[in-house]
């Protein structure tokens, strides 16, 4: 018989950091694009970038780590 293992595909933790990475940055962005300071609102704009990241690792199905 082979072992099968199973792995649930939904880590809450990364996925929340990812969220509040994500809506935090895009909040303060915007704030920083409303007083006219773009090339800070661009930088924060990665950020978010990276935060959407973050949170699709937690949502995927695949192993991060062994």
């Amino acid at each position: 018989m082979s072992q099968i293992r199973v792995r649930k595909s939904f880590d809450p933790s990364l996925f929340v950091a990812g969220a509040v990475v994500a809506l935090a940055s895009l909040a303060v962005a915007a704030w920083m694009l409303r007083l006219g300071d773009i090339v800070t609102a661009v930088g924060l704009g990665l950020l978010v970038v990276s935060g959407l990241l973050l949170a699709a690792i937690g949502l995927s199905s695949e192993p991060t780590a062994q």
